[in-house]
């Protein structure tokens, strides 16, 4: 088996290791020989690509890729009866943030981390009359850990985000009101934090979208797909690229008012 890259989120590659190492289905050597001979050059070949705005063929390899994968990767949940509630696909859509932004210099610099439990969504206090973390899990997070005090007690980690994202195979109307409702929490207690969806196609009518740009919950959301059964789009996943690596970058320049000029959104 492959050793974990420190600091990345393979958490597709965590799903089939459980799947392996439970003999799903009785399929552990089959399962290992998909890990070894599907999964781990498709990791490599990804991790290799430089993106670039500017570099639209770094985003149609990566399209190709990807696409490539997927495909053996429904063959194979087909072949071997692996149920969509096992996560063996979704996964996948939440790992490609790895590949796309582990070389992000923010990222290798180690000024931000990638996380997708525990991020933080406020403050309570409880029976004790102790102050504690309200935390709440994302499929995919940069941010960055900090310890807090309050009176006497020990230090409060926290995991302080920079951009959170929900990550979807397909999304539909109750998906979406779950999704805004957790966004609005991280959004009010992280004030500078900006709220995604990521998903492989939309499945819900377009009222939703449109009412959707009129509320300031979600700062912008990505299909990948045009439906169910086309292919990964490589403009699709520039645009997404584009904008997380925008917000990662553009943290600084928020405490920042210059005049003459638009003031809140400049």
């Amino acid at each position: 088996m492959a050793k974990p890259i420190k600091n990345l989120l393979f958490v597709h590659d965590d799903n089939i290791q459980n799947k392996i190492s439970t003999n799903y289905n009785g399929k552990k050597q089959e399962l290992i020989s998909f890990y070894t001979e599907h999964y781990l050059p498709m990791r490599n070949q990804l991790l290799n690509i430089q993106f670039s705005p500017s570099d639209i063929q770094s985003f149609n390899k990566a399209a190709s890729i990807i696409n490539r994968y997927f495909d053996t990767l429904w063959e194979t949940s087909e072949l071997y009866k692996i149920k969509s509630q096992s996560k063996f696909e979704s996964t996948y859509y939440e790992e490609i943030n790895c590949y796309m932004f582990h070389n992000l210099s923010q990222i290798e610099s180690g000024i931000y981390s990638m996380f997708n439990k525990g991020i933080y969504a406020g403050l309570k206090i409880d029976n004790q009359n102790h102050i504690s973390v309200i935390k709440k899990d994302v499929d995919f997070c940069i941010g960055r850990k900090a310890l807090v005090h309050f009176d006497n007690q020990d230090s409060i980690p926290l995991i302080l985000p920079i951009v959170a994202v929900e990550v979807k195979t397909y999304l539909d109307a109750t998906m979406f009101g779950e999704i805004k409702s957790s966004s609005k929490a991280i959004r009010s207690a992280s004030p500078n934090s900006k709220a995604y969806v990521l998903m492989g196609f939309k499945d819900l009518a377009d009222e939703h979208i449109i009412a959707a740009r009129q509320d300031s919950t979600l700062t912008e959301m990505f299909a990948l797909r045009k439906n169910e059964h086309s292919e990964i789009d490589a403009h699709a996943l520039r645009e997404y690229y584009v904008e997380i690596r925008h917000a990662v970058s553009s943290v600084a320049d928020t405490t920042l008012i210059n005049t003459p000029g638009r003031l809140l959104f400049p």
